[in-house]
């Protein structure tokens, strides 16, 4: 469905609908939840009934955009007769598993999302760019003309979320996914009030002390293999429980070794429990999405990520074949 066929059903579900869903990936970042924001702040607009409904809570990194408390992680009564959006994935299962009910009770679902390969879904309408920099951007294309229309308070909140997410998902417009496009969506984010100077020192300059010492410790866990085309590095348990940090602190470390100088794929690994890890795969050429993918994972070509239960001498071994 392409733009404009989409925002004439929007705005026909608007119309006829009470109550919205906002859901995104598990493990949320920083360009599902500013999309989730500026449309619930866009929806509220109308006067709906609004839920946003995550596998977990926002990252301390989204803290800035004041929306943890309107987060729900808990299904608790799922109503018939609502719209679902999923955000910023297009596979039922990225939801996490205790939130599938919510892509599966048979309500209308409208999917906005930038990756490529989506899922067939029953009841569901859909907005996909693959050639976008993010779901914000999207989010934007969507709302572009009625957001003149909305007071400079709530012009100012979507803005902010819209411009986080984009940057968020662009590495602050270093990636190859950014497009002339997407800078034009920013001076116009920019210019209805999104501080981009707070959005960039929240999610690219705000470690402390424990943190930066706890990424010394990860970095310090890098080995080369395949001539040192393939690097690898790991969080453990144990550095976590060492450094009385979370888990969710290290989401940014999978940006701090890039994919240069010789390295054609970096892969982080994360311990989330006992033989549990998650990965994060980034490419300088490599497609890392097929390997994603076949972890039931995925992404974009050149970053992508997944999770996986097994040893993880095992993990290492089978990334390694996978990447010869």
């Amino acid at each position: 469905m392409n733009l404009h066929e989409f925002k004439e059903t929007l705005s026909k579900l608007i119309g006829s609908y009470d109550t919205f869903i906002l859901t995104t990936h598990e493990n949320s970042d920083g360009d599902g939840v500013g999309a989730e924001y500026a449309l619930y702040l866009y929806l509220e607009i109308f006067g709906k009934n609004i839920r946003m409904i995550n596998n977990d809570k926002p990252s301390s990194q989204c803290e800035f955009l004041h929306i943890g408390n309107k987060v729900h992680t808990q299904i608790d009564t799922l109503d018939k007769n609502a719209i679902v959006f999923m955000l910023d994935f297009n596979e039922i299962n990225r939801i996490g598993k205790r939130l599938v009910p919510l892509l599966t009770s048979g309500n209308q679902i409208v999917r906005i999302d930038h990756h490529k390969k989506p899922e067939a879904i029953l009841n569901c309408i859909s907005y996909i760019d693959d050639t976008a920099s993010s779901t914000c951007e999207l989010v934007f294309n969507i709302i572009e003309d009625d957001l003149p229309h909305f007071p400079e308070d709530v012009q100012k909140k979507i803005a902010l979320a819209l411009y986080s997410g984009i940057i968020f998902d662009t590495n602050n417009f270093a990636n190859k996914n950014v497009s002339p496009r997407t800078f034009e969506v920013c001076a116009h984010l920019n210019a209805y009030g999104a501080d981009n100077h707070l959005a960039y020192k929240k999610f690219f300059e705000n470690r402390k002390t424990k943190e930066l010492q706890l990424l010394g410790l990860t970095l310090s866990s890098i080995e080369e293999f395949h001539n040192g085309k393939v690097v690898m590095y790991s969080t453990t348990q144990k550095m976590l429980q060492d450094s009385g940090l979370p888990l969710e602190v290290t989401e940014g470390f999978s940006k701090d070794v890039k994919p240069t100088n010789g390295r054609e794929v970096v892969v982080y690994i994360r311990e989330t429990g006992k033989d549990i890890y998650r990965v994060s795969l980034r490419s300088s050429r490599r497609n890392v999405q097929k390997i994603a993918e076949y972890f039931d994972g995925g992404g974009h070509v050149l970053a992508s990520g997944f999770c996986a239960k097994m040893k993880l001498v095992d993990l290492k071994s089978k990334l390694l074949s996978l990447l010869k």
